[in-house]
């Protein structure tokens, strides 16, 4: 079955987000030995209502409205037919229009986020009549930065984390595809570089499905992500400490993906995604263009 070098490293990139920290990283599509591509990519987001616990709230705590810029790199490289390796590097920069953060007593941080490094593998591919069945597995890691986790505008969590992953990916030789990926993230302690103890992280589930058709010339599709904490607080319990990366995080989040060349080794892209049920977390919708290169080394 033929699966274009476009489309086998185009902009997942692009579903990359502070709030999503490095979900998305992996994808179904498997690249070819030695096809390399290289996502740049923008994503503005914004949010005004926040889940405090389950309860969705008008306005965020302190801030009131929060806008976020992200600019990310990633790249995707077959070493093998079968295995191949993922690169996220995004750099974020997010401003509160309220009060400033009660703990870093600001309005404005920025800088790079998690870096995040990942190995998919094709395990196994069942060959049936003009349909091609993936058995996907991967490993990944989030590696943090050294940034302020505990306050509303903090980047993300600051927590090494190791994620494995298993799914499935269809694709019939017309080009339709369907992908299911789930994963169980662990996570460590997170430093409070403002002073004080350590924070454990909650581990958590991430799973998404995707739909979609993928060609030489264009590739479209629709996806919906779910992730939630295995443990931990809400903010609007009594035994929460004020510790932010002790939460429990939950988000339901939807979105779409379209790509198109430009010439052979050029495309663009543009994303959109929003998050329509959550906890503890911000109602954020965001939108997102990238440029992808491929090549074969």
């Amino acid at each position: 079955m033929k699966t274009t070098k476009l489309v086998s490293g185009l902009i997942f990139g692009l579903l990359l987000t502070t709030q999503t920290n490095a979900q998305g990283l992996l994808d179904g599509f498997t690249p070819k030995k030695g096809d390399l591509s290289i996502t740049a990519s923008y994503t503005s987001s914004n949010y005004e209502k926040f889940y405090a616990g389950e309860t969705k709230m008008d306005a965020v705590p302190v801030h009131n409205e929060i806008d976020q810029n992200v600019y990310s790199l990633y790249a995707k490289y077959g070493i093998t037919n079968k295995l191949s390796v993922v690169l996220n590097a995004p750099y974020i920069s997010a401003k509160g229009n309220g009060a400033a953060d009660p703990v870093n007593g600001t309005t404005e941080q920025d800088g790079f986020q998690d870096i995040s490094i990942g190995l998919k593998y094709n395990a196994y591919t069942f060959n049936f009549n003009k349909v091609n069945l993936d058995v996907i597995t991967g490993l990944s890691f989030d590696i943090p930065t050294d940034y302020e986790p505990n306050g509303i505008l903090s980047l993300g969590n600051n927590a090494f984390s190791t994620n494995l992953t298993a799914g499935l990916h269809l694709q019939n030789d017309a080009g339709l595809f369907a992908t299911i990926l789930n994963s169980y993230q662990f996570r460590g302690k997170t430093d409070n570089t403002a002073g004080g103890a350590k924070f454990d992280v909650p581990n958590a589930y991430y799973a998404t499905t995707k739909i979609g058709y993928a060609s030489s010339l264009i590739y479209v599709e629709g996806w919906l992500d779910y992730l939630a904490s295995t443990d931990g607080v809400d903010i609007t319990d009594s035994t929460f400490a004020g510790n932010f990366p002790e939460t429990k995080v939950e988000y339901t989040r939807i979105g779409a993906t379209i790509y198109k060349n430009i010439i052979p080794e050029l495309g663009a892209s543009l994303g959109f995604s929003s998050v329509i049920d959550g906890r503890n977390i911000g109602k954020s919708t965001n939108f997102s263009v990238g440029l992808t290169y491929n090549l074969n080394i």
